[in-house]
């Protein structure tokens, strides 16, 4: 039999934002967060951006899935509106530190059972 030795705790967390003039953008961005085992630390905490859905531009839904998306950002690039880079200021310290510290909680008491 195998031996475990160490454990992770994998957690998808998703936010609504806006951006652009008058909030003209409106997505669904979605992150994972990954709680470990950390000699130092005790739990340790990783954040990644994973993806973003349900873009919409002046309410209307942007279709096409990513061929969609990625065909929306670069026509709002040729009107000079970076979208990756509105929403990489947006996401950025969206998680907020409660939904980092339940996620901290959820590990610890998955942590403490034997398997």
């Amino acid at each position: 039999m195998a031996k475990i030795t160490s454990k992770s705790l994998l957690v998808n967390v998703e936010n609504t934002i806006k951006v652009g003039n008058n909030d003209a953008i409106e997505a669904t961005v979605q992150h994972i967060i990954i709680a470990y085992e950390s000699k130092d630390l005790g739990v340790g905490i990783d954040i990644d951006f994973t993806d973003i859905v349900d873009v919409k531009f002046l309410g209307i839904p942007v279709e096409g899935g990513y061929s969609g998306y990625k065909k929306f950002k670069e026509q709002m690039l040729e009107l000079g509106i970076n979208v990756d880079k509105l929403v990489d200021e947006k996401v950025e310290g969206i998680i907020e530190t409660e939904t980092i510290n339940e996620v901290k909680r959820m590990f610890s008491k998955i942590n403490r059972k034997d398997y």
